[in-house]
């Protein structure tokens, strides 16, 4: 393995975070290939998959940083090619639920291993005790970053 000099913490994060989304979208190449889906529409899929009940584009859009009109376009191509489904909400009309469809488990299926092969690869040589590191600080960071979202959002429906 080529290590590379990073001389300070926050370029270090930057190029981790950077690097890591290109891994893992690579990994998806070849079945993105196979059953001709881009990425988002990969990531709309897994997101179903991995986050009941969480089944909303509202859902995806919070939790997987996807722009609306993004996620819109990947749910409309997997719901025309018969990979997914809808249920209006019964007390909230405007409120629609994602569902996919049996059809397309053997493709969830496959791009489930891939996603567990980037988890395994990413966590391999990392022992238990620094995973649980690893989380406890991965989990502050993600309500640091939660929380100057929400104030952003207030300071910008106040006007700031």
């Amino acid at each position: 393995m080529k290590s590379e000099i990073v001389n300070n913490k926050n370029s270090l994060f930057l190029i981790f975070s950077w690097k890591i989304k290109k891994v893992y979208e690579k990994m998806f190449y070849q079945v993105s290939e196979e059953w001709e889906l881009i990425q988002n529409e990969i990531d709309v899929l897994l997101f179903l998959h991995n986050n009941a009940p969480l089944n909303t584009a509202s859902d995806i859009a919070r939790y997987r940083a996807m722009s609306k009109s993004m996620i819109s376009k990947s749910v409309d191509s997997l719901y025309k090619r018969g990979y997914l489904s809808y249920d209006i909400d019964e007390l909230d009309k405007r409120c629609i639920h994602l569902k996919i469809e049996p059809v397309a488990m053997p493709i969830v299926k496959k791009l489930h291993e891939v996603q567990k092969q980037f988890f395994d690869i990413l966590t391999s040589n990392i022992s238990e005790e620094e995973y649980k590191v690893m989380e406890t600080v991965l989990n502050k960071m993600y309500e640091n970053i939660i929380d100057e979202l929400e104030e952003w959002e207030e300071d910008r429906r106040d006007g700031k």
